[in-house]
């Protein structure tokens, strides 16, 4: 195949985005759709090398997963066997055993299932994964399985049955993933059926790019030069317009795969597209494009493993540098030698099936081990031992874990039959049932709470993690305990929190509306008619604010001080540190006063404007925004907590 480094121009923005997008996601917050783009290269350039060797009759498939083993096998197994050290110094062991899966799954090619099952792309935990990016080379080595049998048996048909074939399973994995984008969009990120039509359209596009080859240049540079420009703004424009709050893949991300198509097809000769993109950096970048991809993802999660306080911008910028020295070497001394499959060759075919399937299976193994719990990494004993700190960032699903995902009546719900006190919300109402207890010995409490579900009457969140399935399961659940309470006379106090992040997002009506404009003034009416309606009960309600924050994961960062020894207040802020969004949120809820009474955590965890994140032995956060169980315990039993709820209760301890 002629060599065309404008692709390789296209590989390096491709990883570029995805780079910076997982260094600092809020500069380029589309930057994780470089790897739609990887995609329809991909799927270009297998289906040339394809139809290239069948059309010469030498196509075999002993030929095609050699080329396919070389290619990718050496780097990524020498990636996945250098993380392994690092996991068993810096990581818990809950995340160990999760790294073990991790590395299961990629050295069998199955990480997407393990993700899509286990982990969102989007999650707050993600940033903690450094395997979760083999999830796409999951995706092309599932297609490559059942590509080259396909194509070969579409072209003994006819090269006219192999395109109309192509096109047709495009169409049909285009409309799966537009059923999917909305009713079950984690499948629909991870898996293969929903993620073909990208590769696909690769292919399509390899047939496209000979029949234009064929046509006279003269004529068709100026049509090549205005579509090629059209498609290189169609991709940057998704790269800088593009979110995680859009459904991906979907008809948003069609721009971008048709503006690579429109690259990949057009961008050839002189045209001016094709003269930028073949600029010797962007080109060099793109050589070492799949190891700069391997490494950057390992580096920058171990560092925020090692050091989980806020870098600069210079500390993130030397981490990038270090993924592309690191790419620069294996490309050299691993993906090259590799790759030779001449005489010249480092390896024979026989060698490289041994090693490789030696690899494979020792990372397979070491996987197993680690997701099994059975190793016993030497730890420092001067600090907490990694299950204590472990112990200190376990989720604090409240009074139990039977409270988290539905409505229930499970006695673990509650510490008396007759309860004074309701707990509703969701997480951030989750982390407050420790300090709720302590503060209602005398009268008890009651829990119900669903994750992710504000306790908003009416409105419902809807994001491509929590669809609108998801939405309708929200809305019942606080129509459930509307209806339960009213028929709870014990019941006093009606506390309730949430981060409310339904004020910036989608949200879905009872009516089945979808909303997008408006959100603050909905969820203010709907709290002000709850009220009212409590009131109706002879109940009184007290909104707590969610805490400030940063936007850091305090909770890593709090383990990571305890192992390396750093003083104790090395993870506090104030209120300069506060993140804008956190900010906005606590504003919005003194708008609320003084219809609906509102308690500020702030006042409580950071009274002389320093947010202490670490009192005593005591972790009070466990990750980025949540209080851990201790933390929480410690807001009963060392401040005033529950006695503020009830004095901003218009009933008082007369009830």
């Amino acid at each position: 195949m002629k060599y065309r480094p404008e692709i390789d121009g296209l590989r390096a923005i491709a990883v570029l985005a995805v780079i910076v997008y997982h260094a600092d996601n809020t500069f380029l917050r589309g930057g994780f759709l470089g790897v739609d783009v990887f995609f329809v290269i991909s799927g270009f350039l297998i289906s040339q090398l394809i139809a290239e060797d069948l059309r010469l009759g030498r196509f075999t498939f002993r030929n095609f997963y050699e080329r396919r083993a070389r290619r990718i096998l050496p780097a990524l197994f020498v990636v996945l066997a250098t993380c392994i050290p690092f996991a068993l110094a810096w990581m818990l062991p809950s995340q160990l055993a999760d790294f073990g899966k991790g590395l299961v799954a990629a050295s069998l090619f199955s990480s997407n299932f393990l993700f899509w099952s286990d982990t969102g792309y989007f999650m707050a935990d993600a940033d903690l994964n450094p395997l979760l990016h083999t999830w796409s080379l999951a995706v092309e080595e599932q297609f490559y399985l059942f590509f080259p049998l396909a194509a070969l048996l579409a072209w003994k048909v006819s090269q006219r049955f192999a395109a109309i074939l192509l096109v047709a399973s495009m169409v049909a994995s285009f409309a799966a993933c537009l059923y999917f984008a909305t009713s079950a969009p984690a499948a629909n990120f991870y898996l293969l059926p929903t993620r073909a039509w990208e590769l696909l359209a690769g292919g399509i596009s390899m047939m496209v790019a000979r029949q234009f080859a064929q046509k006279p240049v003269t004529v068709a540079k100026p049509v090549a030069t205005i579509l090629a420009t059209l498609g290189l703004f169609a991709v940057i424009s998704s790269l800088l317009l593009l979110d995680a709050s859009t459904p991906v893949p979907s008809l948003s991300t069609l721009p971008l795969v048709v503006g690579t198509s429109l690259i990949l097809v057009f961008a050839v000769g002189n045209t001016p597209v094709a003269s930028l993109l073949s600029w010797r950096p962007l080109v060099a970048m793109g050589l070492i494009s799949y190891s700069a991809y391997l490494w950057h993802l390992p580096v920058l999660v171990f560092a925020r493993l090692y050091d989980s306080t806020p870098p600069s911008i210079p500390y993130v910028l030397g981490l990038i540098a270090l993924s592309i020295l690191l790419a620069t070497l294996t490309y050299h001394f691993v993906e090259k030698p590799f790759r030779k499959r001449n005489k010249s060759a480092v390896i024979s075919l026989r060698g490289l099936v041994s090693v490789l399937l030696g690899a494979g299976v020792s990372l397979a193994v070491v996987g197993v081990v680690l997701a099994m719990g059975l190793t016993n990494p030497h730890r420092d004993p001067s600090v907490f031992s990694d299950p204590e700190i472990e112990a200190k960032l376990a989720t604090n699903y409240g009074l139990s874990e039977d409270c988290e995902g539905a409505f229930t009546l499970s006695p673990n719900c509650r510490t008396s039959d007759t309860p004074g006190v309701l707990l509703w919300g969701d997480s951030f109402s989750m982390h407050l049932a420790e300090a709720i207890e302590v503060g209602t010995k005398w009268q008890g409490m009651v829990q119900h709470t669903k994750s992710v579900c504000a306790p908003i009457p009416g409105l419902s969140v809807v994001t491509p993690e929590y669809p609108d399935a998801w939405a309708r399961g929200c809305l019942d659940f606080n129509e459930q305990v509307l209806a339960w309470l009213a028929d709870q006379p014990s019941i006093k106090y009606v506390v309730m929190s949430s981060p409310f992040g339904l004020i910036y997002n989608e949200l879905l009506l009872a009516n089945g509306e979808h909303v997008t404009e408006g959100q603050q003034e909905l969820v203010r009416q709907s709290l002000l008619e709850t009220s009212r309606k409590l009131k109706a009960m002879g109940k009184s309600l007290v909104v707590v604010s969610p805490p400030p924050v940063t936007g850091e994961n305090i909770g890593q960062c709090l383990a990571a001080t305890l192992r390396s020894g750093r003083s104790d207040d090395s993870c506090d802020y104030t209120r300069s540190d506060f993140h804008p969004a956190s900010t906005a949120k606590i504003d919005f809820l003194r708008t609320l006063d003084p219809e609906i009474s509102v308690l500020y955590l702030e006042d409580f965890l950071c009274p002389n404007g320093v947010c202490d994140t670490m009192i005593g032995s005591t972790f009070m956060f466990r990750d980025d925004g949540h209080l851990s169980i201790e933390g929480s315990r410690y807001l009963g039993t060392h401040t005033d907590f529950m006695r503020k709820i009830i004095a901003k209760s218009n009933l008082g301890y007369g009830a």
